[in-house]
């Protein structure tokens, strides 16, 4: 693969950290890491908070329909499984309207792309959400399905976020206020900073890692292959072995 070829995602990057031969088998044997119900469910939560806000919403039942709109039976083990997580879902989403509309701020975007460079390489990704506060501050936030609650730790160093004060600042032309994950099962939004320094030192693993794509270098990295999706596939894998 030439540079001219690569480009620069959080998803490519974080893969490859996580190891170099699972990018490999993604993106360059086209491997998928197979549906699940997380997978889904995630998807269709993003989906109708995308087409909520795209269409201007503002009752809870617009955004039912939306949710409705949004959801795909595709991923999960069982219809009881699917039932389960369609009213987890929902309840999700009434606990999400009931704080919505208490915020003063205005949304600018949802699932908003970008794309620029970082160097030679090109730079690309979708913030789920970007808001405007009335005294001008910017939000840029993350959305989060998934049950489990981040500590505080693992949002202030999460590279996804760094990524998008990046962009915010090189795209869009500002930098972000308040950075927050938005961790919807609860309802709970972390908020975290990011400095020059720290943005810098994720471009410059972003910049290493790129480098290591485009070398073609692969060298397995098996302390992680038990929480492998291809542990059962992968030829490197030493899953079975612990």
């Amino acid at each position: 693969m030439t540079w001219q070829e690569f480009k620069i995602s959080y998803s490519r990057i974080n893969t490859y950290l996580y190891c170099p031969q699972k990018y490999k088998l993604i993106y360059f044997d086209n491997w998928y890491i197979p549906l699940n119900a997380d997978i889904t469910f995630g998807h269709t939560i993003h989906g109708a908070l995308e087409k909520y806000h795209g269409k201007k919403g503002v009752t809870l039942e617009e955004l039912f329909e939306s949710y409705d709109e949004s959801w795909k039976n595709e991923g999960f083990n069982s219809p009881q499984q699917s039932f389960e997580y369609y009213l987890r879902g929902k309840k999700m989403l009434e606990n999400y309207f009931a704080s919505f509309q208490k915020s003063p701020a205005e949304i600018l975007f949802t699932e908003k792309s970008f794309d620029t460079n970082i160097g030679k390489y090109r730079f690309i990704g979708i913030i789920d959400r970007i808001d405007k506060y009335p005294d001008g501050a910017y939000e840029v936030m993350d959305y989060k399905t998934h049950l489990k609650i981040w500590d505080q730790e693992r949002v202030d160093k999460d590279l996804q976020l760094s990524f998008y004060a990046y962009a915010c600042k090189n795209v869009f032309g500002f930098n972000p206020d308040k950075i927050s994950v938005y961790f919807l099962s609860d309802n709970k939004k972390l908020y975290t900073e990011r400095t020059p320094a720290q943005i810098e030192d994720a471009i410059n693993l972003a910049l290493d890692a790129s480098e290591k794509i485009t070398a073609e270098n692969f060298e397995p990295n098996t302390s992680k292959c038990g929480f492998c999706d291809f542990k059962d596939r992968c030829k490197y894998s030493t899953a079975g072995n612990k």
